[in-house]
């Protein structure tokens, strides 16, 4: 199953497709399939140890959600939460717009509104100043 949608034959990932990659490969080894090699040239493709913990995180969930769907076909299960879920975002990037395939770790929070003069920061809260 991994084989025919991912290409094996990579020098570099970068987080995203790791993150994918990792995400399939849990699948996989749920679905009875496990590819202990290709997992360990992903995991280690990430530069921090950071990155190799959300690479692991992401195998887990792939098991996860596959070893849920035990009772489905195999095939079903694969195409559902790796081929259909990449479908569903029109990209491989990581970025998902779905609850199901690999979820989207390395996206940055949105960032909290500043006021207008951008002075808030460093001003004192309200119930410090005197009045």
């Amino acid at each position: 199953m991994y084989d025919s949608e991912f290409d094996t034959e990579w020098d570099d990932l970068d987080k995203a497709d790791a993150l994918e990659r990792a995400f399939a490969l849990g699948v996989a080894r749920s679905l009875g399939e496990p590819n202990r090699e290709e997992y360990e040239r992903v995991r280690e493709a990430g530069e921090t140890t950071y990155e190799r913990s959300l690479i692991e995180l992401s195998y887990e969930e792939g098991r996860r959600k596959a070893s849920g769907r035990a009772t489905e076909e195999p095939s079903a299960v694969w195409e559902d939460l790796v081929v259909e879920a990449d479908a569903a975002s029109g990209t491989r990037d990581g970025r998902r717009g779905s609850s199901e395939g690999p979820p989207g770790m390395f996206s940055r929070p949105e960032p909290t509104a500043v006021p207008e003069d951008g002075l808030d920061r460093i001003r004192l809260p309200a119930f410090l100043r005197r009045r």
